[in-house]
Order: structure tokens, then C-alpha cells, then sequence
């Protein structure tokens, strides 16, 4: 169990990733600093709790600042507004291509089978999720989950074709892959700065 000076290295380490992820707006994210604050301070009395929520909304706001500062001087291309644009070219192809999709490989997948309800002809998912986002935030590249909606027999083959099509669009704009071309390992984006734009 943490004590409360480790409670506030977690809480500001998961803060620092949030921000520079490149999603949620600022009011979200506040949303979830408070969610998690009162979590991780359950047994403290409210006056603690309120003071711990002070102390983090001024370290979001500054936070927040200089993000955008950082922002502004980043270059009209990054790898993340390739790897925006080669899922939104996934998704054109019949494949549920998800961002920060859960926090684990199973909320991500019911992530995409939830999309997946929602999109005409979808045939496959690919997607990484938010401990993927922490890893690659911090320089240890992106990997990618992926998997086709056939059943039986057809499962592997057509995973494999989904694979190699995300691999292929992925190329297409300018973002390099590793893969053994195999269903048993996920498709890896190297190591690289991670600069996403928020949108909103």
C-alpha cells in the first residue's frame, strides 16, 4: 500500500501522462484528476481531500500551459498526425481503427466491437491503448492490437490480411512498423516523439 507521499508521485506521474497524451480536453481530464483523488484519499477527511484537489488543479493548469507552449513550436507534420491520418484511412477500408481504446487489451477490444455495432462492413479492429499511450509517451514506441471479425478457420488468414494492410497503410504515410507477421505478436511502431495535437 502507498503511503501518501507515493499517492501523490502516482497521481502526479498518471497527470503528467494524461496531459501530454493529446487526449481529453482540460475539463475531462480535471474530471478524472478528481475521480482518482478522492479514490486514492478515501480515508482522509474531506478538508485533505479539498486540498489535494487544489494542489493538483493548479499543477493541471500549468501543466496544461506549457503543453500548448510546446505545441506551438512542434512541426506541421509529427508521427501522431500520420498515425491520425493512416486510421482514418483504416477505418475507410472496413477496419475499426481506435485511439487510447480502455486502459487494458480487453476494454480495448470491447471498445472495438462496440464501434464495430456502429460501422457498416466493418471486417477487422486495430487499436492501442491507454498503457500502450503511457509506454509511448515516454519514448518506448506504440504497439498496435489487431484481429478480424471472422470466426473459425477464417480467423487467422483474415487477421493476417488485416495485418498487413495496417502495416501497408501505416507505410502508405510515413510510419514505420516491426512485425513478425504472425496473429502471436502485436504490430510495434518504433520509438518516437511523441507529439499529439488535441483537436478540440
Amino acid at each position: 500500500m502507498l503511503d501518501e507521499d507515493q499517492t501523490r508521485e502516482h497521481i502526479a506521474a498518471m497527470l503528467d501522462v494524461a496531459v501530454r497524451s493529446g487526449y481529453g480536453t482540460k475539463d475531462e481530464l480535471h474530471e478524472e484528476l478528481v475521480d482518482m483523488i478522492e479514490d486514492e484519499f478515501s480515508e482522509s477527511d474531506a478538508s485533505m481531500i479539498a486540498a489535494e484537489v487544489a494542489r493538483f488543479e493548479a499543477k493541471l493548469e500549468q501543466a496544461w500551459a506549457e503543453q500548448l507552449e510546446q505545441e506551438a513550436h512542434w512541426e506541421p507534420d509529427t508521427v501522431n498526425d500520420r498515425i491520425d491520418a493512416a486510421f482514418e484511412a483504416l477505418g475507410e477500408r472496413g477496419i475499426v481503427a481506435l485511439q487510447d481504446a480502455g486502459y487494458t487489451m480487453s476494454e480495448g477490444w470491447e471498445d472495438i466491437r462496440e464501434a464495430a455495432e456502429e460501422s457498416e462492413g466493418a471486417w477487422g479492429g486495430v487499436f492501442f491503448h491507454r498503457q500502450d499511450v503511457e509506454r509511448a509517451v515516454d519514448g518506448a514506441g506504440l504497439m498496435l492490437a489487431f484481429g478480424a471479425f471472422a470466426d473459425g478457420a477464417e480467423h487467422e488468414p483474415e487477421s493476417l490480411r488485416l495485418g498487413r494492410e495496417v502495416c501497408e497503410v501505416l507505410a502508405s504515410h510515413g510510419v514505420a512498423t516491426e512485425w513478425d507477421g504472425t496473429v502471436h505478436q502485436r504490430i510495434a511502431i518504433p520509438p518516437f516523439a511523441w507529439r499529439k495535437r488535441r483537436r478540440d
